[in-house]
């Protein structure tokens, strides 16, 4: 497994043999790609996971996502795409300091469920997909550990 996913559109990219890419000044986003004999400038902008890389005048979006980042975007790509009944779980341990939801409310994707604190950071869950709340397996004050169903929707 590679340590991050590297996307331009919906494809994946990975760098030629023999290539690499060097800052020259990388708080102005100044850098070359370097390969056999070549040197090429090229402008990097962005943070988190959106960037644009701009070469040879043209401006390239890329995604560029860590191993967990890729595995939460591909199980929330599964959960949209799946008609049943879908359990969300946690993806890591914590403490549930807030649910925002109860059974029977219907909901959107993207909308927050609940909210865990692990190692002093709050973390969203939000719905993988548009439904309805079958049932919330939690209350404020639960501890949880990674996988442990959170949410039901149907």
């Amino acid at each position: 497994m590679t340590d991050h996913d590297v996307r331009i559109g919906d494809e994946a990219v990975v760098p030629a043999d023999g290539w690499t890419l060097a800052w020259d000044d990388r708080a102005s986003g100044l850098a070359r790609l370097i390969g056999p004999g070549r040197s090429i400038p090229v402008i990097v902008e962005g943070e988190g996971t959106d960037w644009t890389v701009t070469l040879h005048g043209r401006r390239i979006p890329v995604t560029v996502r860590s191993w967990r980042e890729r595995i939460l975007a591909d199980a929330e790509t599964e959960a949209r795409t799946h008609s049943g009944p879908t359990t969300v779980a946690a993806t890591l341990p914590g403490l549930v300091v807030a649910v925002a939801v109860a059974a029977g409310e219907e909901v959107a994707a993207g909308t927050s469920l609940l909210t865990i604190e692990a190692m002093k950071m709050q973390n969203e869950v939000r719905a993988p997909r548009d439904g309805t709340v079958l049932e919330v397996t939690v209350a404020t004050g639960d501890t949880v550990a990674t996988g442990a169903p959170l949410v039901r929707l149907a």
